[in-house]
C-alpha cells in the first residue's frame, strides 16, 4: 500500500515558517521597466504600493477602493516555481522494493504541494516519456495515489532522453529524478540557475546470490536470459564498477545532488536535505 511517509507533515510545518524562496518572482529583467513582468500563479508573493515603474493593469482596484491608495499584487512565477518529479517507469525499477519506491514519489509530492511549490511529474519507461501530471495543491494528491498504485512498470528506460524531453517541454528550472540510474556513463548538466537531484533506489547484485558458482538472471527490459559466473573476483569487479558509477552520479556539478536509496534506507533526511537546498 502506497502511503505517504510518517515524517512528512512535521517536515512540511517546519518549511511553512520560512520565508526564503530559491527562484524569486520574475520581472526585473524587462526591457521596458513600465512593463516588468509579474508571474501570474496561484501563489501570492506579496501586496506593496503602485510604484511608477508598475503597469498600471496590476493594480488591484478593489483596495484602491477601500483604501483609496493603489496596490499591486506581486506573484512567483509559475512556471520557474515549480518542480519536476520525472519517475522511472521501466521495467528495470521492478526490481526495487515497490512501497518504497512509489511511496517515496508519494511524499516528495506531498511535501512540495504542502509548500505551495507546485508539482509537474512525468513518467518514463515504454512509450518514452507520458504525459505530464500537475499537482497544485494536496488535494490533487488523491489522483496521484491512485496513478502510483495502478503504474505498470514495462519496456526500457532512458534517463538522458526522459531528462532531454522533460527540460525541452517544461519550464522548470528545479527537476528531481528517481530510477535505477542503471545507464552506462549516464551525465546530466543541471539546468541553468536550478537544481538536479537523482535519486537512485539500487538493488545490491550480492543480495540475488551467494558468492560462488553461477548467477541465473532474467534481464526485465529485454527479457534476455543471462548466466553469468559469480566467483570473489566477479564480485570485486562488480563493486569496482559500482564504486565508478556512484562517483560518477556524484559528480554533476555544485547544483547537482546525488541520494542512494538502499533497501530500508530511512528517508526523513534526504527530504531534509532537498527541501533545504530547495529554499537555499
Amino acid at each position: 500500500m502506497i502511503q505517504i511517509d510518517a515524517a512528512c507533515p512535521a517536515i512540511a510545518a517546519a518549511f511553512r515558517k520560512r520565508n526564503v524562496r530559491s527562484v524569486r518572482a520574475r520581472g526585473g529583467a524587462a526591457k521596458d521597466p513600465m512593463f516588468r513582468r509579474r508571474g501570474s500563479s496561484f501563489d501570492l508573493k506579496s501586496i506593496r504600493e503602485y510604484q511608477y515603474f508598475d503597469d498600471p493593469r496590476a493594480i488591484d482596484w478593489r483596495l484602491y477602493g477601500r483604501s483609496d491608495r493603489a496596490y499591486v499584487k506581486e506573484f512567483y512565477d509559475e512556471a520557474n516555481e515549480r518542480v519536476a518529479l520525472a519517475v522511472d517507469a521501466s521495467a528495470s525499477i521492478a526490481l526495487v522494493d515497490q512501497d518504497e519506491y512509489r511511496s517515496c514519489v508519494a511524499s516528495l509530492a506531498y511535501l512540495l504541494t504542502a509548500l505551495g511549490m507546485g508539482v509537474t511529474l512525468w513518467f518514463y519507461g515504454a512509450g518514452g516519456l507520458s504525459p505530464r501530471l500537475a499537482l497544485r495543491k494536496r488535494s490533487d494528491m488523491a489522483g496521484l495515489l491512485e496513478r502510483l498504485q495502478s503504474l505498470e512498470l514495462r519496456g526500457s528506460g532512458d534517463s538522458r532522453k526522459a531528462y532531454q524531453a522533460i527540460r525541452s517541454r517544461g519550464g522548470e528550472r528545479r527537476i528531481i529524478m528517481l530510477s535505477d540510474f542503471h545507464e552506462e556513463n549516464l551525465r546530466l548538466s543541471p539546468p541553468p540557475g536550478g537544481l538536479l537531484a537523482l535519486i537512485r533506489f539500487r538493488v545490491p547484485l550480492e543480495r540475488l546470490a551467494a558468492v560462488g558458482g553461477e548467477l541465473e538472471l532474467n534481464d526485465p527490459e529485454s527479457g534476455a536470459r543471462i548466466i553469468q559466473a559469480w566467483d570473489e573476483a566477479e564480485r570485486r569487479a562488480w563493486w569496482a564498477a559500482e564504486k565508478d558509477r556512484e562517483a560518477r552520479l556524484a559528480s554533476m556539478g555544485p547544483k547537482a545532488r546525488y541520494y542512494c536509496q538502499d533497501p530500508g534506507l530511512e528517508r526523513e533526511s534526504l527530504y531534509w536535505d532537498l527541501l533545504e537546498r530547495l529554499y537555499a
